[in-house]
């Protein structure tokens, strides 16, 4: 019984890294267009009047951008942690399945 727990339960950890994963992914791409979109603001931010109201707006797009590179700093962060639990989790699983398939297989001379 313990053998086909441990593989049903292995079959959902690996889902749930593969799932993990490709949000990692997600949010490293969104990371770094955030921040090429920054460095371009930046860029434009500098031919204007620092008084001026386009610098202004411009200014509040930066800091909006900033904002968003800051939460999804801590997405990563939080998906980071649950990908480590799952991956430990996934070891525990596996070598609960290795030993049931031991105990399992052992031949027992009397």
């Amino acid at each position: 019984m313990g053998l086909l727990i441990g593989i049903m339960r292995r079959q959902q950890l690996t889902m749930m890294k593969s799932t993990l994963s490709w949000q990692l992914m997600l949010i490293a791409n969104a990371m770094s267009q955030a921040t090429e979109a920054n460095k371009q603001l930046m860029a434009v931010g500098t031919d204007y009047e620092s008084d001026s109201m386009l610098s202004k707006k411009l200014q509040q797009r930066q800091y909006k951008f900033k904002l968003l590179e800051e939460k999804l700093a801590l997405q990563k962060e939080d998906i980071t942690t649950r990908l480590q639990a799952v991956e430990t989790e996934l070891k525990s699983v596996n070598e609960m399945i290795q030993n049931a398939i031991s105990e399992v297989f052992t031949y027992k001379a009397a």
